[in-house]
């Protein structure tokens, strides 16, 4: 089964653990106007291939040279919530790499065929994302890099089952 993961800004790890009930799944993230409340709106970018760990550590190893497993032993992507089942997280992108990101510039499409065809390690979850879909992702990211920097605010996920 394919996760869900959508990436969104947050002033604080308080807010961006307010923006789900953990137990429901009930997102309270306003992704398409129908809610009625007064709300905060986040801008969101989906992702079924794109986790903040392994799939952003590969990035970060072909922009940095920093092994992934190094990326994943810094201490990110840091939990912010978790349901009791341990199965939906809320969790901080690393904030230097969200930094690295709000630097680069399109197109993508160079950055995000080396990305797809980074081999994923035998014991690591499926990789085979399509390159198109990773230079969609890699825009709407950076833009939303951008964004929050202006804002001054951090890079969060939303990853459930």
């Amino acid at each position: 089964m394919a996760l869900q993961i959508d990436y969104f800004a947050a002033a604080t790890d308080e807010e961006a653990a307010r923006t789900v009930d953990l137990e429901s799944g009930l997102r309270s993230l306003p992704f398409d106007d129908e809610s009625d409340s007064a709300a905060p709106e986040y801008d969101v970018v989906a992702s079924q291939d794109v986790d903040p760990g392994l799939a952003l550590g590969y990035l970060n190893e072909l922009l940095t040279g920093v092994p992934v497993e190094e990326f994943l032993d810094s201490g990110w992507p840091a939990p912010v919530a978790v349901s009791a089942d341990e199965q939906k997280f809320v969790l901080q992108v690393d904030p230097g790499f969200v930094a690295l990101m709000s630097t680069r510039e399109a197109p993508f499409d160079g950055l995000a065929a080396q990305w797809a065809a980074v081999e994923a390690p035998e014991d690591a979850d499926e990789w085979n994302p399509r390159p198109l879909d990773l230079a969609d992702f890699l825009a709407e990211f950076v833009a939303l890099t951008l964004r929050a920097q202006d804002e001054g605010k951090h890079i969060y996920c939303w990853l459930w089952p």
